[in-house]
């Protein structure tokens, strides 16, 4: 444990106790109260009934002070507000010690003795847990407390409050040894804890795994559902439809991946603190990367009227070595944490890379907001499981909701990776996020570029854009040989145009962001498409989502040809698919991931048939959509019952089992049919596990139940036709066929 951890717990435990002790102190003046008046001391001893009575308001008013003061008393010196603390706890007990004793002297073993010792030993009980510093002063508090009142009661030489005085005594020897061993008990334990090679107890791992098991069950009820909207959104996206169609698809898509990587935060904060993160590392495009989390996140951004950008080194391998996954839950927790808490300005994401060998070097990645900004002390634990009462004022709410398992997420696997992460924050400023990642590469090789050759030495003019924006335009376009200038005004954008084209140093793209005003961009475009000395100008305008469905950008793309709309956020790949028709070049078609099944492959697929074995009726309409688009025969059961008895009427050539269903489960449904196989020398079917089960050991628990695969909820069309191809391969008859020619 770390210095700063160990003041939080300090100042917690510090903070807990003096918080703790106002019920006490209220309890006080009631006491005093009644054993004043309806006790009979005030009417007995006048004078002596109103100078207790002071002494007690006095150090009541005190102790409290130390509580309302808490904040101010102890960012002082912590020493310092303890030493009163301290203080206040020895005259609290000389007062009522003495005041105790006195109710002894002058009434005996009566009703004001008892309910003195009541609310004495009641208040010396509470401290035992409530305060770990000031071993000391805690002593003296037990003993001012009840040696008093035992002195007196030893005194009256009776024998009930000779009794009575010994219990007193055996009660504050108690004290003293209570409060030795909790005192003893929570040293040991913060000491413990910097000793890294220290075991944890057998009952803390068992709380440990009950809680991540309990993690773990939620992050399954969770994909489950999400299960059904990927698969619906992988379905739709296979049915014919027109760009806009796609865009929103894809969006939604994106979107969907968002959410999982909630789900995932949970589960890879649980696994952090245990010790368990792993990296799989495979080669990577960062940049492919970085345009679909602009994808998934633009259109949130633009909801909250925030610009986002990204403007990332050109110079960066394309092929990067490292944990792809991991990397962008970073980049993707920093830029979600930025929308939240800005509402107004510009997001932008920078990344560079650099080079620390011939194939290593640090990933840099840079997110910064204009949001409401932390102040120093926010900051300092901005990163760690802080607590929140170290945090004061306003800043404390925007502690508290900045504060998730997101930032403590990037944090562990930002050290995983090798590298560190940083925020430079001021209040009403907005925020810099820092973070970096120790990354292998692979050179890139030159390959031909037929839009690189068409825009080398050509010049563009950027007008509108925001900062960051810009920066990442110019980016893109000088990684295409081709030079940039901005201008943030329309105006003066048409005006360098015509300019341009009077001296012999024309433009020839037009870059229109529409951020600034968008009608007044609009009206940019109609007047330099209506001007025939601008003729050879070509325009890109950009747009958000909702605005290149307004009827005035709808009516300019279908006016000319020699005006494409690109939806914002920019990025590379969606720059080159606006700049090759305006420059009349042949449009790229991307390369999409799944494989292409044609009839005759569909025609082979038919011969198999598979069981489908799940209780959730969604999943069941998805999942077998997916097979149906693959070309397979599929029967359904909800059941694992069913499922058994199905398999023993009819031949199968595949099932895919759902692992958790109610009754009897995917697991036991497949130990029985492989004990049925085994003991009727059966043929075996292969079984694919189908779970959102994302604990570690569980690949392993579906192949000891007899499975042979497993696939992860949510379903992706791709994973499903690969694992199918992999056990169904076309060159093995079918089971179904065998048995028919039998």
């Amino acid at each position: 444990m770390s210095a700063m951890k160990d003041r939080k717990v300090l100042r917690r435990v510090d903070l807990r106790a003096a918080r703790t002790s106002v019920s006490g102190l209220l309890a006080a003046l009631v006491i005093y109260a009644i054993l004043a008046t309806w006790g009979g001391f005030y009417r007995d001893h006048e004078t002596l009934a109103l100078l207790y009575g002071l002494l007690v308001i006095v150090v009541v008013a005190f102790r409290l002070s130390l509580v309302t003061r808490f904040d101010s008393l102890y960012g002082r010196g912590p020493m310092r507000w303890r030493r009163l603390f301290g203080l206040g706890l020895l005259l609290h007990a000389l007062v009522w010690g003495s005041l105790l004793a006195m109710q002894v002297l002058f009434y005996g073993v009566g009703i004001n003795f008892m309910l003195g010792t009541v609310y004495v030993i009641a208040v010396s009980t509470a401290l035992g847990s409530s305060w770990m510093a000031g071993l000391k002063v805690r002593y003296g508090y037990a003993l001012f407390m009840l040696l008093p009142a035992a002195v007196a009661l030893i005194m009256q030489w009776q024998a009930d409050a000779l009794l009575m005085g010994a219990m007193l005594l055996v009660y504050a020897l108690y004290l003293v040894q209570l409060y030795h061993t909790n005192f003893i008990g929570f040293w040991q334990v913060m000491n413990r804890e910097h000793k890294p090679g220290v075991q944890v107890s057998a009952p803390r791992r068992k709380v440990a795994g009950i809680q991540l098991s309990l993690v773990y069950r939620l992050a399954h009820e969770i994909r489950t559902p999400m299960n059904s909207i990927m698969g619906m959104l992988s379905l739709l996206r296979d049915t014919d439809l027109n760009a806009e169609q796609q865009e929103y698809q894809q969006l939604a898509n994106q979107s969907g991946k968002l959410l999982l990587t909630l789900i995932d935060d949970v589960l890879d904060y649980s696994r952090i603190l245990s010790g368990r993160i792993t990296l799989n590392e495979d080669y990577f495009d960062l940049r492919q990367a970085m345009e679909e989390t602009l994808d998934a996140f633009g259109p949130v951004a633009q909801e909250k009227g925030l610009e986002l950008s990204c403007a990332i080194d050109r110079h960066i391998p394309r092929r990067l070595r490292g944990d792809r996954e991991r990397v962008m839950q970073v980049v993707n927790n920093l830029v979600s944490n930025a929308i939240k808490f800005s509402n107004a300005g510009e997001i932008r994401i920078q990344a560079g890379f650099d080079m620390l060998g011939a194939e290593l070097g640090m990933l840099r990645v840079q997110v910064s907001d204009q949001g409401v900004g932390l102040d120093a002390e926010a900051r300092q634990y901005l990163f760690y499981d802080a607590i929140l009462d170290d945090v004061q004022g306003e800043q404390q709410d925007i502690f508290a909701r900045r504060t998730g398992f997101g930032l403590l997420v990037c944090r562990g696997l930002v050290e995983a990776m090798g590298g560190e992460i940083k925020v430079d924050s001021e209040p009403g400023k907005g925020s810099v996020f820092m973070f970096s990642a120790r990354l292998r590469m692979q050179p890139d090789m030159r390959t031909p570029d037929v839009l690189q050759d068409q825009m080398s030495g050509k010049t563009t003019l950027i007008t509108g854009a925001a900062e960051g924006a810009a920066a990442a335009l110019e980016e893109e376009l000088e990684a295409l040989n081709a030079h940039a200038r901005t201008t943030s005004d329309y105006d003066h954008a048409l005006q360098a145009l015509r300019e341009g084209k009077r001296e012999g140093c024309s433009f020839q793209v037009l870059v229109v962001d529409t951020r600034e005003r968008r009608q007044s961009a609009i009206n940019l475009c109609r007047t330099v498409l209506a001007d025939p000395s601008l003729g050879d100008v070509r325009i890109l305008l950009l747009a958000t989502i909702k605005e290149r469905g307004d009827h005035s950008v709808q009516e300019l793309i279908r006016r000319s040809p020699r005006l494409q709309v690109l939806v914002k956020p920019m990025h590379r790949r969606g720059l080159r698919a606006a700049l090759l028709p305006l420059l009349g070049l042949e449009s790229e078609e991307p390369v999409g991931d799944k494989r292409l099944t044609v009839e005759a492959e569909q025609a082979l697929r038919r011969r198999y048939r598979l069981l489908l074995v799940e209780d959730n009726e969604v999943n069941q309409i998805v999942t077998r959509g997916m097979l149906d688009k693959l070309g397979y025969q599929v029967k359904t059961v909800d059941n694992g019952t069913t499922a058994l008895e199905l398999l023993e009427r009819e031949a199968f050539d595949l099932v895919l089992m759902d692992c958790m269903m109610p009754g009897l489960d995917g697991f036991d449904t497949a130990r029985a049919l492989r004990a049925r196989e085994e003991q009727k020398d059966l043929p075996r079917v292969p079984v694919i596990a189908i779970t959102a089960n994302t604990i570690e050991g569980a690949q392993a628990r579906c192949l000891a139940a007899g499975m042979d695969d497993d696939l992860a909820k949510p379903i992706h069309m791709e994973d499903l036709e690969n694992i199918l191809a992999h056990w169904l391969p076309s060159d093995i008859e079918p089971v179904a066929a065998r048995e028919g020619a039998d």
